[in-house]
């Protein structure tokens, strides 16, 4: 028998946010999700329902794709976020009026560094497969390909085709790549893989919270029910959410919630992308 489960008990069973919950079944897709009148009797027409075998599915592959980063490697690859901001000339003040300040230009780093580390991880815990990544910082600019080799037959080699690694936060549906990473050929990449990076905003006041610095602020906000707490930092879930290659972009001027300002992009939903353990083999195959 098929157990059909509400909106909020398909929530409480997957133990998610439910703003993500619902973006991940009316933007991306990948929860499959049906109207009531779909089921028929006995269900409100408009409703969403969900089927718990469907959610089970979901979940397993989830469960299967998470990579648990701990806290001395969030701290390695904030170091290296730390010399990438200060790589590029002069200081560019405090953010207003476009410009971004170094602690700015760290927090975007570290999302996409700690991806790529996930990745490497990734792979080569569920897959037996040693990748090296760029580790060096580059004065002034990014290079566009992650991945700098693979270990084969005992030895280092060379990748043989481009991947690049794309992050965002948990509540994101779409990989989404401007044109400049898409159609310029010394930019753009064989395969994108795009992870959910479950980094909390606040990471860089949850590692000083115990700093000195810090220790007024911490003992007012512990002593007041009327403000959060700075919590501890002790570990980063990445979701591996799949991989695309080139080909398989669509050009779009917007995803749901989200118009492009000065144009279009190239996207890719995760319902969408290559996730299967068949998939990654293939994938390892080409490198």
């Amino acid at each position: 028998m098929t157990v059909i489960l509400t909106k909020q008990e398909a929530i409480n069973f997957l133990g998610i946010n439910q703003k993500y919950f619902e973006n991940y079944y009316k933007n991306s897709g990948e929860i499959k999700a049906y109207k009531g009148k779909e089921l028929g009797n006995g269900y409100t027409s408009n409703w969403w329902y969900f089927k718990k075998t469907d959610l089970e599915k979901w979940k397993k592959m989830k469960d299967s794709r998470t990579v648990v980063l701990s806290l001395p490697e969030y701290e390695k690859c904030f170091e290296f976020a730390i010399k990438m901001a200060y790589s590029f000339a002069g200081s560019h003040g405090t953010g207003i009026r476009g410009v971004r300040s170094e602690v700015q230009m760290a927090d975007d780093f570290i999302l996409g560094i700690l991806a790529e580390h996930a990745v490497q991880k990734f792979i080569k815990d569920k897959f037996n497969t040693k990748i090296k990544l760029d580790t060096e910082v580059h004065h002034g600019r990014i290079v566009p390909q992650d991945f700098d080799g693979i270990m084969a037959r005992g030895k280092w080699r060379n990748c043989k085709i481009g991947v690049a690694v794309k992050s965002s936060k948990m509540k994101s549906c779409f990989n989404i790549i401007p044109p400049i990473e898409y159609e310029n050929g010394r930019r753009k990449s064989d395969v994108y893989i795009f992870v959910r990076v479950g980094l909390p905003s606040d990471h860089l006041f949850r590692i000083l919270r115990d700093h000195s610095f810090f220790k007024n602020v911490s003992d007012f906000l512990e002593e007041s029910d009327k403000f959060r707490k700075i919590k501890e930092l002790k570990n980063i879930p990445m979701w591996i959410c799949g991989f695309s290659y080139h080909k398989e972009f669509s050009k779009a001027t917007s995803v749901p919630g989200l118009r492009f300002d000065n144009g279009y992009r190239y996207v890719k939903s995760v319902a969408d992308m290559h996730n299967t353990d068949k998939d990654w083999k293939e994938f390892l195959r080409l490198l």
